[in-house]
């Protein structure tokens, strides 16, 4: 499991290696790929972990995605749900190996188990630094 598209503009305080790279320095004029090809992909992703706000867009403030910071996967790669807001609007420069697989998949997300797509949930939660809560009801006893 590999994320992707996670900038340190949108979790400022974070200390997280995974928001280390500026947005700033992956703004494009051009895409290095099939624009609406790779928008297609992104918003087809299988979603792992749907987060109920909106989000701004951190370069400019020009658009705003409902849902936004949820995670959609391809069994593989894990990204924001507003990154293809940010592939539209800025042509952000995504790895070249993702660009790859996405291109090897015929611009298709492949299908995945669900046993993939709790394996790689449970990998980006960890990696995003949430953890569990047993909450506040009753403890079970088996």
């Amino acid at each position: 499991m590999e994320m992707i598209g996670f900038f340190r503009e949108m979790d400022p305080g974070s200390s997280l290696e995974l928001f280390r790279d500026s947005i700033q320095g992956k703004v494009r004029k051009q895409a290095a790929y099939p624009k609406a090809e790779m928008q297609r992909y992104l918003d087809s992703g299988h979603p792992i972990f749907d987060i109920m706000e909106t989000t701004l867009d951190v370069v400019t403030g020009s658009f705003r995605v409902p849902g936004g910071s949820s995670l959609v996967s391809d069994g593989r790669f894990v990204w924001r749900a507003d990154l293809s807001a940010y592939v539209e609007t800025y042509n952000i420069d995504l790895p070249s190996h993702f660009i790859s697989f996405v291109v090897e998949n015929g611009f298709s997300v492949p299908p995945a188990s669900l046993q993939n797509l709790l394996s790689v949930s449970a990998a980006a939660e960890k990696a995003l630094g949430f953890r569990v809560d047993g909450g506040a009801g009753p403890s079970v006893s088996t």
